[in-house]
């Protein structure tokens, strides 16, 4: 078997060399079988998890494999070799490809059962892992653990919530003592360790008989025996962006499609972008004078959360009190006063962007999607020499980046064209507000078939609870009529009848809250048509058009023949089309 040397990446061949080694080291051939056919539910599965990508390159997942290759042996059950999942993905959240996939054969029940070689392995977070183990048992779905009780009595439940409580102190002391050592590193005179900034290189000094780091450094990549950068090298092309925004005063759109052209990759992506170019500009370090812990990510709490075993993205930068700043110093590439003026210069130009062109007037923004691809469509002005200043279109948000090579090829829509059409159809919309009365007829009637089935489950639930204490009560008297295990039997039956009642009864008390909103938005939506039933729409103003937009919640989605959309709307779903007018761009 072929050994994973340096950095190299874990695949799936590698993976499969280590089942096949630890199989003969185990003596369980049944453990990664090939050949078992997957329609068949009487499979194990075997899941694996480890943070990073590098770390599969240690001794770790062979000893997971070997501990899930023993506990396969010691069940007595079988692993086919495409239900051992291996993730290399954090541990605080669920949102993980194979994680994913695992859920998946859950819910599906074309598994009988999944093996854990440790706890934390599953999890970090305790509230993640008690939603995947009230998944399996719902599903009737084993989960064997191999460090700690798998058994779903209460006593085995909370040691596994008291566990999984510390595996997470583990993680949160983990990353403390991280940022601690980085801090001990910088105070040293060192450098902290990690992902270096784009045009430096890490250097470290190791003691040869101890193996410990006895200084670390960040260097120029890369210069020439003279001290210059090298031609095309990182330090080149840094100190190059500086002085086309800075002394040029050349946009970073221009930069961006610049370096594109000499075929000079970023690191991480295979383009660059404007974001990569004032990202860099941006970046007070490349002026030698760099500090460590001066800001953190947080999730924006303005976005929704969604799935509460996802992983919620942490996208807003929050800078840090500047007491807890530790500086340091680097090898400069640009002064001072050229980082000032660069980022001056970036500053001027969307400024005065904003003041001489101003706000785009658009009905439909953030609500038109693109008919190739589904992404929505953004808002652009002409800006090739500026030869149709006040021409403004829809377009995609992939399309309107040169510079990416997975860009959408669909074309140019103008704005006016569409904003028209679509508000006629709006306006045509508005002049008959009775459909919004039927629709909250409709949801009425839903509500009273929803209420009904309410009353279902919850008889059901009564009646399954009403048997469960005359099994109980007959098995305990004097009768006899049950045996233990009869009486065992005939409970689990109706504890799983009450638990699929309970799980059906949330599903429609959720929808029929939703519903319930839904009748107090046509509510809303039914006075504002009352409001503007006898004026004029099309004498309307842009504000009061888009408060409708707003209102009724509406939609664009233009057809890929360029002749016409369809719009959705909280009422209904309409076809708009204009055979006599095309929207192929002037220019074009």
């Amino acid at each position: 078997m072929k050994e994973v040397q340096g950095t190299q990446a874990m695949n799936r061949e590698y993976l499969e060399g280590y089942v096949r080694k630890v199989a003969r080291v185990a003596d369980y051939e049944a453990f990664g079988a090939s050949g078992c056919d997957l329609k068949k539910c009487e499979w194990w599965a075997v899941y694996i998890r480890q943070s990073l990508q590098q770390q599969s390159n240690n001794n770790r997942l062979p000893d997971y494999l070997l501990t899930c290759a023993k506990e396969a042996r010691d069940l007595g059950v079988t692993v086919p070799l495409e239900y051992i999942l291996y993730d290399t993905v954090t541990g605080e959240h669920l949102e993980r490809p194979d994680m994913m996939r695992l859920r998946r054969l859950i819910a599906e029940r074309r598994i009988s059962g999944v093996i854990f070689p440790a706890l934390d392995r599953l999890s970090r977070e305790p509230l993640h892992q008690q939603i995947f183990e009230l998944e399996a048992t719902h599903y009737g779905i084993q989960v064997h653990y191999a460090d700690v009780p798998s058994s779903n009595d209460p006593g085995s439940q909370f040691a596994r919530t008291i566990l999984a409580h510390a595996a997470k102190l583990v993680k949160l002391a983990n990353r403390k003592n991280n940022r601690g050592g980085n801090i001990g590193r910088v105070l040293k005179g060192w450098v902290p360790a990690g992902k270096v900034p784009y045009g430096y290189k890490y250097r470290k000094e190791v003691d040869p008989a101890s193996g410990r780091t006895i200084r670390a450094w960040w260097e120029v990549n890369d210069l020439d025996p003279t001290g210059n950068p090298i031609w095309e090298s990182e330090a080149w092309v840094v100190v190059q962006i500086f002085n086309w925004i800075g002394v040029e005063g050349k946009s970073t759109y221009w930069v961006a499609l610049e370096l594109n052209k000499l075929g000079i990759k970023p690191k991480d992506s295979e383009v660059w972008s404007p974001a990569k170019i004032s990202f860099i500009v941006k970046r007070h370090c490349y002026t030698g004078k760099h500090a460590y812990n001066t800001a953190n990510y947080v999730p924006n709490p303005h976005r929704p959360m969604g799935d509460i075993t996802g992983e919620i993205k942490r996208t807003l930068r929050r800078p840090k009190p500047q007491d807890e700043h530790v500086p340091f110093t680097v090898p400069a590439l640009v002064p001072e006063w050229l980082w000032h003026k660069a980022n001056d210069t970036m500053k001027e130009r969307a400024s005065a962007k904003t003041k001489t062109q101003g706000t785009i007037e658009a009905l439909f923004r953030c609500r038109v999607f693109c008919p190739r691809c589904g992404r929505r469509m953004t808002i652009r002005r002409d800006g090739q020499y500026h030869k149709y200043p006040k021409l403004v279109y829809y377009i995609c948000t992939s399309g309107s980046e040169p510079w990416n090579p997975n860009r959408c090829g669909s074309r140019y829509i103008p704005l006016q064209w569409l904003d028209d059409l679509g508000w006629n159809s709006i306006a045509n919309l508005l002049r008959h507000p009775a459909l919004v009365l039927a629709q909250q007829q409709q949801v009425s009637q839903q509500d009273v078939e929803l209420e009904r089935q309410l009353r279902l489950f919850e008889w059901q639930i009564r009646e399954a609870e009403r048997r469960i204490a005359r099994i109980q009560q007959d098995w305990e008297g004097e009768s006899n009529i049950y045996t233990a295990e009869e009486a065992r039997a005939r409970i689990l039956e109706q504890r799983q009848r009450i638990e699929r009642a309970k799980a059906e009864k949330a599903k429609l008390e959720a929808l029929l809250k939703r519903l319930k909103e839904d009748t107090t938005d046509s509510e809303r939506i039914r006075q504002t048509l009352e409001e503007i039933r006898d004026r004029n729409l099309n004498q309307a103003t842009f504000e009061e058009k888009r408060r409708i937009v707003e209102l009724l919640d509406i939609k664009v989605y233009p057809w890929e023949e360029r002749y016409g959309a369809q719009l959705t709307c909280a009422i209904q779903l309409e076809s708009l089309s204009h055979q006599s007018i095309s929207i192929a761009s002037p220019k074009l």
